[in-house]
């Protein structure tokens, strides 16, 4: 008896504003690419739709095609041969964190506070950040490696002041309201361990730069190379028309449709003093002569 594991992945059906993408370019294999370059995501990423004619189709609703999406390769950019390499990531916003603060009904519970202003207008909403993910950006501009944390409620709220216990300071907190112009997001892990429980885990600090993305489609990188010729165009050249035009010495391949696809002059070296053939060369031709069009060829040896 087999044991397997069973279970269903959820197909992404995340818009493509909410994804970036990147490409470099090389040559060949033996040369690095130069970096990285920013794309429109809108521009090559469309998404696809249900078809109507399926019975859960519903007219004036949205019906995605979850999980499948379009992507075409505008030849304003890649229009030269060689290997381009695109990469596809959640969309990626840099911003800084106001405070580190807890919140004045739960003390205990901390957590990072950012303002609305630096975010987009749609994730600025109670627990639209939910599940997203933070990384840290250190004093130098490096990120910190292997640092992650992940937004479990991100609400909104206001400063208030508390008077501390036994104290004449005060400290300032956060009270939930649906008015105000900050975030405070709680995030994991951010207790602390049973084996050291008065050591926190690092959240951030009050002015760092952090880095937040959704988590709603894993990063791909896609490889495409781009070539001279397909199978069918060697299959043109091997198995497909072709005339010699004996006068001009001139060696032409047709595609399918009989449309001129390459030329080549064919000619012979010859020794001389002995007038001996020493080479057939076979030379590619730089520029197509149209009166060796296949069907004007063949109509006027036949008389047509």
């Amino acid at each position: 008896m087999a044991i397997g594991t069973f279970g269903n992945v959820r197909p992404a059906d995340i818009s493509p504003e909410d994804l970036e993408m990147f490409y470099t370019y090389t040559p060949n294999r033996e040369t690095l690419p130069n970096g990285f370059t920013a794309l429109t995501v809108t521009e090559i990423l469309s998404e696809y739709k249900i078809p109507s004619s399926d019975p859960n189709f519903v007219t004036g609703e949205e019906n995605l095609m979850g999980g499948l999406y379009n992507m075409k390769l505008p030849a304003t950019v890649f229009n030269q041969l060689g290997i381009y390499t695109i990469f596809i990531r959640p969309k990626v916003v840099k911003l800084k964190i106001s405070d580190c603060g807890v919140l004045s009904s739960l003390p205990t519970v901390k957590g990072i506070v950012i303002n609305t202003n630096d975010l987009d207008a749609n994730l600025r909403s109670n627990n639209a950040l939910q599940g997203y993910r933070i990384e840290y950006i250190e004093s130098d501009g490096t990120k910190m490696r292997n640092v992650v944390r992940y937004v479990t409620t991100s609400n909104r709220v206001v400063p208030v002041t508390d008077n501390i216990a036994n104290t004449s300071q005060t400290a300032v907190r956060y009270r939930f309201d649906d008015s105000g112009n900050l975030l405070f997001l709680q995030v994991t892990p951010s207790s602390a361990s049973a084996v050291k429980p008065n050591v926190n885990p690092f959240i951030g600090a009050p002015g760092q730069s952090i880095l937040i993305a959704n988590t709603n489609v894993n990063p791909e990188t896609i490889e495409i190379e781009m070539v001279e010729n397909t199978i069918d165009t060697l299959v043109d050249y091997v198995a497909g028309e072709q005339i010699r035009d004996v006068k001009k010495g001139i060696l032409t391949y047709y595609d399918k449709n009989r449309e001129i696809t390459r030329q080549f002059d064919v000619y012979n070296i010859e020794d001389n003093i002995n007038k001996e053939e020493l080479y057939e060369v076979k030379q590619k031709r730089e520029t197509i002569d149209q009166s060796e069009e296949f069907d004007t060829i063949i109509n006027d040896v036949n008389g047509a």
